[in-house]
């Protein structure tokens, strides 16, 4: 019968709390941005959009990362299209105050 392979990660020697939050903190910079690290984390499937974006391209990242930068504090809709496309469209205010998807 052959042996299971090592698991490095239980080899490892585990990390006291205070110094895992310390190397976190020292990571993110600052308190308020581990903060905010920690609150955009416990949104409802924020994980799952984390893990579908580290698997795009690099030029697919920064399109979107491009997008996203130049949209900031707007709006944004998602809906998927019959061709299974997804589209990204940011929400505009019409005059009347009522909100609607913009077609550029």
């Amino acid at each position: 019968m052959s042996q299971p392979w090592p698991d490095p990660i239980a080899d490892e020697e585990a990390l006291d709390p205070t110094d895992f939050v310390r190397v976190m903190l020292q990571e993110a910079g600052t308190l308020s941005r581990l903060i905010e690290i920690h609150y955009f984390s416990q949104e409802p499937g924020f994980l799952n959009i984390l893990r579908g974006l580290g698997t795009l391209a690099d030029e697919d990242r920064a399109t979107l990362d491009d997008y996203l930068h130049r949209h900031s504090g707007k709006g944004l809709s998602v809906r998927e299209l019959p061709n299974g496309a997804l589209m990204i469209a940011v929400k505009r205010e019409a005059p009347d105050g009522a909100s609607y998807i913009s077609k550029a």
